[in-house]
């Protein structure tokens, strides 16, 4: 149960930090790169903690 709870506490944040970037005035091509890092870094946390990593 717990780590269902923490799967979503990480998907709430990276779609909080998603849309931070989105709204940034970042390049756009830079504004992609980030957001493809920060789901890569919410995919390895996740699998780390359900251990599949």
């Amino acid at each position: 149960m717990s780590i269902l709870i923490t799967i979503l506490v990480v998907l709430v944040l990276l779609g909080l930090a998603l849309w931070v970037v989105q709204r940034s005035p970042i390049p756009s091509p830079v504004n992609w790169l980030i957001q493809v890092i920060l789901v890569v870094i919410a995919i390895i946390f996740i699998g780390n903690r359900a251990g599949f990593f």
